[in-house]
């Protein structure tokens, strides 16, 4: 199969040609994939059928991310080595944590070269190479965080975090905590003030409502997974107190790449978006609570995705009447949750029996 590209950066064009080939099966070895010629009366090549939107397979966003730049290259066989890893990928869907793989050592080394030479561009006063692509700071990886291989890699790995500027105030990035082979993963905003302080979430008065909602309907939290969309905390000091800010677009985009991290070493079946900051990470776009509670969504990994309020919005809550209805309408949300956690458990029972 040839498949011939009319535009060499767009990654539309090449993602809809990589659908139309995994639908297909097709294996990368039986693929030549080639730009087009300056000629226009060149006669083309075959190339693989359209395919009409929809999921054909499963991928961890980060290597959307990381591909979107990486097609700006000029290294004549990027398209062959994304597909590799796209075909790869639905295999293994840890496979980029594997850093010593070839395929995904050439990824990161594409990625990286393009920020170099966005440097470069940038201090000669030149057009970056991504400029019409996605930042590229915002998914190319420094030399230590090449090194992550784990979770607990990427536990050490984000206190050196310089993504954005809110490591300058806060004490330390409080990461996520809980089994890898957890089913459930809970994501929440931000530390607060006590989580800045211990390096651990949801210890303060939020993880406090959190802890006791779930212990009413039968969740343990030690069996999931708990963590945040932003690691560090953001705050506007008053006085000796530091009062909590919402993240931003950009701090929020900025800490993907960690919550990614975590999604993709846990690969939970189920994702619980806590807020409308945790739904906005998770989905790359804001999101309403009021919109989305209660439906039934699905992350590109395929992960199941809920969305309901923050614990911290109980506490906000000025009328104790509302805030008596809000927390039992919370504590249905994660009633929701436990009858997914039985579910599963039942499949798994059902599956060893057999």
């Amino acid at each position: 199969m040839h498949v011939r590209l009319a535009a060499p950066n767009d990654f539309t064009e090449w993602r809809n040609a990589a659908r139309a080939l995994l639908l297909a099966g097709t294996p990368p070895d039986d693929v030549k994939w080639e730009e087009a010629p300056d000629d226009l009366f060149a006669t083309l090549a075959e190339s693989p059928p359209a395919v009409a939107r929809r999921a054909v397979g499963v991928v961890p966003e980060r290597f959307i991310e990381l591909a979107q730049i990486a097609l700006f290259h000029r290294d004549p066989l990027r398209f062959a080595l994304l597909y590799r890893l796209l075909f790869r990928l639905q295999k293994d869907r840890t496979l980029l944590a594997s850093r010593s793989d070839p395929d995904v050592s050439r990824l990161y080394k594409l990625v990286s070269e393009l920020r170099e030479e966005a440097k470069r561009a940038e201090a000669r006063n030149l057009p970056r190479p991504g400029a019409i692509s996605p930042p590229i700071e915002e998914v190319a990886m420094t030399a230590e965080e090449q090194q992550i291989a784990s979770l607990a890699d990427a536990r050490a790995a984000v206190q050196g975090c310089r993504r954005c500027q809110l490591y300058e105030h806060a004490t330390q990035a409080v990461f996520g905590e809980g089994p890898q082979t957890a089913e459930v993963m809970f994501v929440g905003e931000q530390p607060g003030d006590q989580e800045d302080l211990a390096g651990k979430p949801f210890v303060g008065p939020a993880g406090q409502v959190f802890d006791r909602a779930l212990d009413k309907v039968g969740i343990e939290r030690r069996r999931v997974y708990v963590t945040n969309a932003v690691k560090h905390f953001k705050f506007e000091p008053r006085g000796k107190k530091r009062i909590h800010q919402k993240p931003n677009a950009g701090e929020i985009q900025a800490c993907r790449f960690w919550i990614n991290l975590e999604r993709e070493f846990v690969r939970p079946k189920l994702v619980v978006a806590l807020g409308a900051t945790a739904a906005q990470s998770l989905m790359g776009k804001a999101a309403s609570i009021t919109v989305l509670r209660g439906k039934k969504l699905e992350l590109p990994d395929g992960a199941a995705l809920m969305v309901t309020v923050h614990p911290s919005y109980l506490l906000r809550l000025p009328d104790r009447d509302k805030a008596a209805d809000e927390l039992l309408r919370f504590e249905a949300d994660l009633r929701a949750v436990r009858a997914f956690i039985d579910r599963r458990g039942d499949e798994v029972r059902r599956g060893a029996a057999a």
